[in-house]
This record gives C-alpha cells, sequence and structure tokens, in this order.
C-alpha cells in the first residue's frame, strides 16, 4: 500500500467510526485500524506523531470515544504536508475573480487527484481548467469553442501571457492528449511526478496572469 492510498484508507475508516455509538469499538475496525497503523510506522519510521500511536490488543475492548479519537489523529497526521510539497504549491493555486463555480469544483477535484497521486488525472484535468480559463476572456461563444492548442497559439500571437506562461500551456496541450491509449507511447509522454509538477505549474503562472480582467483576447 502507498501513501496516497494509506490516507484514503484512514479517511474511510474515520467516516465509519464518526457515526455515534455508546460502547465498545467494534473488533473489525479495531483489526483494521491496527492494521493500518503498522503500514504508517513502517511507512513513516521518522515520524514521532505517528510512532507515538498505538495499537490494541483485539482481547479487551475499546472505549468507542477513545477510538474515534485515535483514528482521527492518524487520518490528521497523514494529511500533513511537508513544506514545498507538491500538493501545497497545488493549494496555492488561485483562480481569477469570473472564474465560474464549476471550475472552483474542477480545481478541487484537481487538487485531491494531485493529494491522492492520481497523475494521469491530474494532468487531463488541468489541460481541462486550463481551457476554461482561457475560455473566459475569449470571444468564441460556440459549444465547442477554439480549443486549447488554437487558444494557447493566439495568445501567443497577441502576446497576452509571457514566454513561460506560454511555454507551460503548450505542454499542457500535449498531455491533454493522454486521453487517447496510444498518445503517450506516441509523444514519449511518461506520466510522473515531474509532468504533474509542471502542470501545476502552468495552473499557477495562467491564474496569476489572469488575475488582470483586463487581460482579453
Amino acid at each position: 500500500m502507498d501513501k496516497a492510498l494509506l490516507a484514503d484508507a484512514v479517511r474511510q475508516l474515520d467516516k465509519l467510526v464518526g457515526v455515534r455509538f455508546l460502547g465498545s469499538a467494534l473488533p473489525q475496525a479495531v483489526r483494521q485500524f491496527n492494521s493500518l497503523l503498522e503500514t504508517a510506522q513502517s511507512l513513516y519510521p521518522s515520524r514521532p506523531d505517528i510512532l507515538a500511536l498505538e495499537g490494541y490488543e483485539l482481547a479487551t475492548l475499546v472505549d468507542a470515544e477513545a477510538f474515534r479519537d485515535v483514528v482521527r489523529r492518524l487520518k490528521v497526521a497523514l494529511e500533513l504536508r511537508p513544506p514545498g510539497s507538491l500538493s501545497e504549491n497545488v493549494a496555492e493555486i488561485q483562480l481569477p475573480s469570473d472564474a465560474p463555480d464549476d471550475l472552483s469544483e474542477d480545481l478541487q477535484e484537481f487538487c485531491e487527484a494531485v493529494g491522492l497521486n492520481l497523475r494521469k488525472t491530474a494532468l487531463l484535468l488541468a489541460g481541462s481548467i486550463a481551457e476554461a480559463l482561457l475560455l473566459l476572456r475569449h470571444s468564441d461563444d460556440s459549444d465547442k469553442g477554439p480549443g486549447l492548442a488554437h487558444l494557447v497559439s493566439q495568445a501567443r500571437n497577441q502576446r497576452l501571457f509571457g514566454r513561460d506562461t506560454l511555454r507551460q500551456l503548450e505542454t499542457l496541450n500535449d498531455y491533454r492528449d493522454l486521453i487517447h491509449t496510444r498518445a503517450g507511447p506516441r509523444n514519449r509522454i511518461v506520466v510522473n511526478d515531474a509532468r504533474v509538477e509542471h502542470a501545476v505549474m502552468a495552473l499557477k503562472l495562467l491564474c496569476a496572469e489572469l488575475k488582470d480582467v483586463s487581460v482579453r483576447f
């Protein structure tokens, strides 16, 4: 089990034990917690906050309230982000003031995909969000729109953004092709952390450019 899956498993356990009940925690829940805690301590051998947590003897009754507390402590510990982490950079992305609510939902989904290490999902969402942001400032109101490649090309011709922003956006357009099965091998695009970092930076730069609402095609 990797770190992303572990964190998700603990979140789900926290939801299950979040329903208030009196008495003792269920034996199945205790066994599940012990297993997840053991995995967490093996994956984070230098984290004192995780190492300080203790599992339970299966033969003893576990107070329900105390059990909820320790599950949430493990959940919080696993959700901590180290300084400069990719998730921290994603959290710094600020949509422009004219962005619609559904775009905020897409950005939230992008953040969750990055946090759960869903790399391909993150790359595809980044391209979709970038295209939606560009369309906010474009006069084209057709159902299909001109497409990300055309939008970036037009932005370059009109010198709307800095060269570094345009380079990042051009790469995002390549990532959108990953929706097709053979596109990755054909374009030699390996879905990895480095490319997710690139996608995050592209959105950060674009949102910073679009902070000025006067920027228009």
